[in-house]
């Protein structure tokens, strides 16, 4: 093989391994997380659906605009939709609009952009199987009237770290301080200064009637 070919062949492999060396994200059991004993109703209902999914054998990789697991992947608001469903919530597909939903409800709490850390008193309603949102992860062409770009389930603190967690699919976020590629369990952190991307709220999914 000429040096041509091989670095031609080694530029086409690099990206593909880099994607691949994204590790596989967390799998916690109710029993591991801090608040999962006082839960009850829609809210333990909401975290064991995200869980059972997340224990589940099969590797579900990150998959832009899968809601179904069985393609074997899902992207944020896929999951959501798709765990929202399971426990009879007819909820909107896209992060936009279950961030719209949710406001349009009166159940979301805003966050200013000036809190940096999850323990402000900003997050102090902040409950497992709310739903977390964030704009400007990436750029959505859509046509969505609002900049909410990705979603994910809070599940509450880890008992092993202490830290906050939620659940979903995601292509680099990270889970105990490691990036992940596919659905399951990473950190709750917030956008660090300087990033593009920015918190904005949290919010129990409206019950359907």
């Amino acid at each position: 093989m000429s040096a041509r070919i091989s670095l031609f062949a080694l530029a086409v492999m690099v990206p593909a391994a880099a994607v691949e060396d994204l590790a596989r994200p967390g799998s916690l059991q109710p029993s591991d997380l801090e608040e999962y004993a006082s839960l009850e109703g829609l809210r333990k209902q909401i975290v064991d659906e995200a869980l059972d999914l997340a224990a589940q054998q099969s590797w579900l990789k990150y998959r832009f605009g899968s809601a179904d697991p069985e393609s074997g992947g899902l992207d944020c608001s896929g999951s959501v939709y798709y765990i929202l469903q399971k426990v009879g919530i007819d909820t909107p597909r896209s992060s936009a609009a279950q961030f719209t939903w949710v406001k349009d409800a009166g159940a979301l709490t805003e966050v200013a952009t000036t809190v940096t850390s999850t323990g402000d008193a900003a997050f102090d309603d902040l409950k497992p199987g709310d739903l977390l949102f964030w704009s400007g992860t990436y750029e959505p062409t859509d046509g969505r009237t609002v900049p909410v770009s990705h979603v994910q389930i809070f599940l509450g603190h880890e008992k092993a770290t202490g830290e906050p967690v939620m659940v979903g699919a995601s292509d680099g976020r990270t889970y105990r301080g490691t990036k992940r590629e596919g659905y399951g369990v990473f950190d709750f952190k917030l956008p660090k200064a300087g990033s593009k991307a920015r918190f904005l709220g949290y919010g129990l999914p409206p019950a359907s009637e």
